[in-house]
């Protein structure tokens, strides 16, 4: 029984340690943006801007990115049953981000704004920049060995 308690206070730790590891992320504009490097474009969707936000912040921090450019923001409302009868109103709010590393793209021995490329399936990055995410996402377990080797056949197939 004790090894469950013990599991159970590290994943209860781990969870109130996580927000606030999540608050180490800047929000930057789109000038700051383009000197650093594009690490991925996601999309959320929550009852609060505000809670897009900080779930964008932690999954930016899962792929080692140190900022984040808000990209577009909207907001829906629908109304629907609720389960005490009646009608009730529900707001979506939908939020676009960019992750970005702009601290290892502004060291000393790295070339400054990062050149772009107009095809939208590499989303701004070059190849070899592309298979280096890729390589830093196996080495940290987020995808497997079968899920690299995929995706990396497919963008070698970009030559």
């Amino acid at each position: 029984m004790k090894p469950v308690i013990r599991l159970l206070s590290a994943s209860l730790l781990l969870s109130a340690v996580t927000p606030a590891l999540a608050q180490d992320i800047a929000t930057i504009d789109s000038e700051k943006a383009s000197h650093c490097l594009l690490i991925s474009e996601e999309s959320c969707s929550d009852t609060s801007e505000e809670g897009c936000i900080r779930k964008h912040k932690e999954h930016a921090r899962e792929l080692r990115a140190d900022s984040l450019l808000i990209t577009e923001v909207s907001e829906s409302r629908y109304r629907k049953p609720s389960l005490a009868g009646g009608i009730k109103s529900v707001t979506k709010v939908s939020v676009a981000a960019e992750y970005y590393d702009c601290i290892t793209q502004n060291a000393p021995d790295v070339a400054s704004p990062v050149t772009r490329q107009p095809s939208d399936n590499t989303k701004g990055k070059t190849i070899a920049e592309r298979l280096k995410v890729l390589k830093t996402l196996r080495e940290d377990a987020l995808i497997s060995d079968q899920e690299y080797a995929d995706k990396k056949e497919e963008i070698l197939k970009e030559l």
